[in-house]
């Protein structure tokens, strides 16, 4: 609550500054933001106290004052909400978001954006606070992805302050930071992995049968998982007379309403429902997971018809095979403890520690130096050979959404354009694809240079006459 002092005949209030749901905004180290105003008499620090408790505390100290006395003469900024008082009133207008991103916008606003510029009136906040903010953000080691998410959203914010006429500009605009549009993707990966084909059959064989359909369709098609995932018998088309090809219709995807909130069928990632050419083997792989069902039932599912939860299958099934097809049976992983007779004690008094890092507490197995649980290699060790049939990754793991970069990898390999590829993953712009991409496609811009010097060396009697009565017209 906001407390009044006695100073020198003069009366002070003082009150945490908290955000409007009753959260206390905190400083650039974690301190509580404090603010404080001071009265001439006892009635006007009581007033301003009932002020600051009647707003629950969000309001600063020059708005309780402005409030009292009045706007300061002279004063050339308009009086406007503070941040996050104008992002609740922003977020609950904006109708083209799912609930499950309007949870995260407000999680993501709460986590990152509202202890340092929170409760910043919009008319204050300048270029110079952003980029200060931003810098933060780096200090504490955040990754440039999470950066990119950070301020696009605050830029969105102050946009939609532009277009109620809060602000004259957007101060993100006048900074001179440069966006990340690897963050437009579906990956938080700082460096692209993506298996090259030989890798990919590779990794398949350490997987039961059961699951090849599913890498297959992931790694063929480019899908995200939330994508694949959420295929009904009805999306994948058949081949036809008119329609010699079989497709796949990439046309919703599973969504959540909020954070940690039941998943629910929605629409793909920026709404981009394609439709995919497949290989007829492909399609012929597929056929037997469609028989015996019905409209509407998912074609990669469990065994009772349900989603396929990413979390089980990363940890069950994609996690463990990977790990195997990077173990060599002539060079294991080496050994965790080693044999000692007689040693006694408990596993954590030789470095043992449990599956969360702490130090275990079992006691130790007969003759060793860790408990019965952790002896042998390390559930996620590797080995480090060169020898063949092992699986090498230069970018580590990450997950099945590699398949969605190897897909991306062949296709430029194989000549296809950059906007077909783009189409096929569904990206929002060509620039994004560019931007994750760009790096492998040396091959296209060597043969747009081989095309252009093709056409200046070519002799002028081989160039195409333009008949005259063609100039007139039209293209």
């Amino acid at each position: 609550m906001a407390k009044i002092e006695p100073r020198s005949g003069r009366y002070r209030v003082s009150w945490r500054l908290c955000d409007k749901t009753g959260r206390i905004i905190r400083d650039e180290n974690g301190k509580p933001s404090y603010q404080s105003t001071t009265w001439s008499t006892e009635k006007l620090a009581k007033r301003a106290q009932d002020i600051a408790e009647g707003h629950r505390h969000s309001w600063t100290a020059r708005q309780v004052e402005d409030e009292i006395l009045g706007p300061t003469d002279g004063d050339s900024t308009p009086e406007t909400p503070t941040l996050a008082e104008w992002f609740e009133e922003w977020l609950g207008a904006i109708t083209r978001v799912t609930p499950g991103t309007r949870a995260t916008y407000q999680q993501q606003f709460r986590d990152h954006i509202s202890s340092t510029l929170g409760a910043m009136p919009l008319g204050q906040i300048t270029a110079l606070d952003v980029g200060k903010w931003v810098n933060r953000r780096k200090t504490e080691g955040a990754k440039n992805t999470t950066i990119t998410r950070d301020f696009s959203l605050l830029q969105q914010c102050l946009d939609g302050a532009v277009r109620a006429r809060h602000v004259d500009r957007n101060p993100c605009k006048d900074t001179d930071f440069v966006r990340n549009q690897i963050a437009d993707d579906d990956t938080g990966e700082d460096e692209v992995g993506a298996f090259a084909h030989d890798e990919f059959e590779l990794l398949r064989k350490r997987f039961d049968k059961k699951w090849h359909p599913l890498l297959n369709f992931l790694a063929y098609t480019g899908a995200r998982w939330s994508e694949a995932t959420a295929v009904a018998v009805e999306h994948i088309v058949a081949p036809s007379a008119k329609s010699p090809q079989p497709k796949v219709r990439i046309y919703r995807a599973w969504k959540r309403s909020g954070v940690g909130a039941e998943r629910y069928l929605g629409t793909t990632k920026g709404r981009r429902r394609r439709e995919l050419t497949i290989f007829m083997e492909l399609y012929e792989e597929l056929r037997p997971l469609l028989h015996g069902k019905k409209k509407g039932e998912l074609v990669f599912c469990g065994d009772e018809g349900q989603m396929i939860d990413y979390s089980n299958f990363y940890h069950r099934v994609w996690r463990p095979a990977m790990v195997e097809a990077q173990r060599c049976s002539s060079h294991p992983p080496g050994m965790r403890g080693e044999r000692i007779p007689g040693l006694k004690g408990r596993c954590r008094d030789h470095g043992g520690t449990n599956d969360q890092g702490k130090p275990c507490g079992a006691w130790l197995s007969p003759g060793w130096s860790r408990c019965v649980n952790h002896i042998g290699p390390d559930p996620d060790a590797v080995s480090d050979c060169d020898c063949p049939g092992v699986l090498r990754l230069e970018v580590p793991d990450g997950g099945p959404h590699r398949l969605r970069h190897s897909c991306a990898t062949w296709m430029f390999a194989r000549g296809v354009p950059p906007l077909v590829v783009s189409r096929r993953l569904g990206h929002a712009t060509l620039a994004v694809t560019s931007e994750i991409y760009g790096h492998l496609m040396p091959e296209s811009d060597e043969a747009a240079a081989a095309a252009l010097s093709a056409l200046r060396s070519k002799p002028a009697d081989e160039e195409e006459v333009v008949d005259e009565e063609d100039l007139g017209e039209e293209e």
